[in-house]
């Protein structure tokens, strides 16, 4: 009797811990595993037919397409070890630990509210497609093997594509991120040449973006204060000719046009996070402000 039961305390512990119904539901129910490697699902992974999803299951894994099944969390996708593909597309995600799944060669999760992605763990990736989101920083320094990146329609305020690889990334699209002025690059000059890589005109490529934005501010001499603005923003800088300012919410959208001043009225914006984009002939600057 005490062998049985350290049996299944045994046979328990192998069970993935999946807490998102919907992400369960569809491993267990719905032909998410592809394993002829077409990118299209042809198994269910609960090929015991027990209901759950035991780490032998997740581990027999290496496609594995979730798309449009309404999940707000992929936690358990830590045990599938062996994925190389994942496509979490038009979900609920905000985050989500990659940080096991190191051979991940593929990962698609466009059209999910992402605030956050790390990938520093998943060296093996090649395609990285994580447009239509909410991320406002993006770091794939240490992805060496990366051939194309789409982070378009993002949040963007920082992009770090440097990985010392760059010559291979045949597919970059970072536009429609109006808030990101620098990425940093492998080479400017490489960047600039490529065709198929599309930003926003207002984005500029560098090979120190640190560099860049302190360069930029002590031309301007820019300090915006109080930051946290209640009423009143008040701009500290030696003003260029031609400088225009507008104001942007984080989607990107102008909220407000201002002439040239030294003061703004923000009494009318709601709390949050705003951007003040200020630009010249020369160049633009953004600066990050919050509205009390």
């Amino acid at each position: 009797m005490l062998l049985l039961s350290f049996m299944d305390l045994g046979l328990n512990a192998q069970i993935v811990n999946i807490p998102d119904p919907n992400f369960k539901n569809a491993l267990v129910n719905f032909e998410v595993v592809d394993t002829t490697g077409n990118g299209l699902g042809d198994s269910i992974a609960d090929t015991n037919g027990d209901g759950e999803i035991q780490v032998s299951e997740a581990e027999a894994v290496t496609g594995l397409i979730v798309s449009y099944y309404s999940i707000e969390s992929l936690e358990g996708i830590q045990s599938f070890s062996n994925l190389e593909v994942l496509k979490s597309r038009g979900n609920f995600v905000e985050t989500v630990d990659l940080s096991q799944n190191s051979q991940l060669e593929w990962l698609h999760l466009s059209t999910n509210p992402l605030i956050s992605l790390d990938v520093s763990q998943n060296i093996n990736l090649k395609r990285l497609w994580v447009y239509n989101n909410d991320l406002s920083a993006l770091d794939v320094s240490q992805n060496v093997n990366l051939e194309s990146l789409r982070c378009y329609t993002n949040n963007l305020i920082e992009l770090n594509i440097a990985n010392g690889n760059n010559t291979i990334l045949d597919n970059f699209l970072a536009f429609e991120n109006p808030a990101l002025s620098c990425i940093q690059v492998d080479d400017e000059d490489f960047a600039n040449s490529q065709p198929d890589w599309v930003k926003d005109d207002s984005a500029v490529y560098s090979e120190d973006c640190t560099l860049s934005i302190d360069e930029t501010e002590n031309e301007f001499q820019l300090t915006l204060f109080p930051n946290p603005a209640t009423n009143t923003l008040f701009i500290d800088s030696q003003l260029q000719r031609k400088t225009t300012f507008s104001i942007l919410d984080v989607q990107g959208r102008v909220t407000q046009n201002i002439t040239a001043s030294n003061t703004v009225d923000v009494s009318a914006l709601n709390s949050g996070i705003y951007f003040l984009k200020i630009s010249s002939e020369e160049q633009v600057v953004i600066k990050k402000f919050i509205k009390k």
